[in-house]
């Protein structure tokens, strides 16, 4: 599971209060176009939900593989099927991932070590708003 010291906050939805964070260790980018890391999600009264998922940057789509226990252990997805990333109200932090982070104008990043920079700058430089 994620330690504090990894996660890297990024704007999920302007609709919640919840807080999101990628684990920073658990980020990877392949050279399939594929983003995988595990997301975390604090909900405004100290919830936590912990998943291991991926992200297609050449078919704009999500994937789930696991999700974290707070005995620190794993269980695999009940569905591992490739989702469309939407950009509504649902699940808004996808599109953000997609869109303004891992995906910018939908081709993928070169490798983890510029996935980690854009988390930590907030936004990929050709996409962030000045």
């Amino acid at each position: 599971m994620s330690l504090a010291e990894n996660l890297l906050p990024f704007e999920g939805s302007a609709t919640t209060d919840n807080k999101y964070m990628v684990d920073s260790e658990s980020l990877s980018v392949g050279n399939d176009g594929v983003v995988r890391f595990t997301l975390v999600i604090v909900s405004s009264a100290g919830a936590q939900n912990v998943s291991y998922e991926a992200m297609n940057c050449l078919t704009s789509e999500r994937r789930l593989y696991a999700l974290g226990h707070s005995d620190k252990t794993w269980s695999r997805a009940r569905s591992d099927q490739w989702l469309k990333i939407r950009d509504n109200t649902v699940n808004r932090h996808y599109a953000e991932l997609y869109t303004n982070y891992f995906c910018p104008i939908g081709l993928p990043l070169r490798n983890t070590d510029e996935a980690r920079q854009v988390l930590r700058r907030g936004g990929h430089p050709s996409i962030r708003q000045h």
